[in-house]
Formats: C-alpha cells, structure tokens, sequence
C-alpha cells in the first residue's frame, strides 16, 4: 500500500475533523431535547400539583361558607370581576351550599 501524501493525509484529517464536528451536533440535539424533555415534565408535575390542590381549596370553600379560601376568592373576584364567568357553576354551589355526608356526622 502506497504511503499517502501530506495532501491526503490533511484531506483525511479534514474529513475527521468534519465528521466529529457533526457527531457533536448529533449529541447538543440530543443533549438539548432530554432537558427540553424534563423542563417539560417538571411543568406537567407543577401544573398537576396546582390542579389538586386547587380542587381541595374549592372542596374546603364550598364546605365551609365563612373560609379564609372563600373570602379570598370572592375578594379576588370583587377586583377582577372579568374573572367571575370562569367560576362558571362553582359560584352557584357556594351560594347555595348541599350538605355532605362528612359535614352531616
């Protein structure tokens, strides 16, 4: 096999230099759609968090009228009242709470 000239040899290298270049492309997109892929966990898991919560907040105010969670919605929505129509029937059940069973013992 003949020996390559220095030419070639820079070529080789070139091409190398050129292929571990993309390989390192290949993985930072990889790298980047793994943290983009957490970040986007995190979030459901914080929105998730927020839901429940938020449902045991509106179960706590509906069964108990005079609630600190109560006063503090119906004072949000005295300042917002553009707000009001997202409460949607949840408003209809504070004004007119149902017994329930835990409350009934």
């Amino acid at each position: 096999m003949a020996r390559m000239t220095e030419d070639e040899r820079i070529a080789a290298l070139e091409k190398q230099k050129e292929d571990i270049r993309k390989k390192g492309l290949a993985l930072n997109r990889k790298i980047r759609g793994l943290r983009s892929r957490q970040r986007s966990q995190a979030d459901r898991d914080r929105s998730h968090i927020g839901i429940v919560v938020g449902l045991g907040m509106i179960e706590h105010a509906i069964r108990n009228p005079g609630s600190e969670v109560r006063r503090i919605v119906l004072a949000h929505l005295e300042k917002r009242p553009d707000d009001r129509p997202k409460f949607g029937d949840l408003l209809a059940l504070w004004d007119d709470p149902q017994p329930t069973p835990e409350a009934a013992e």
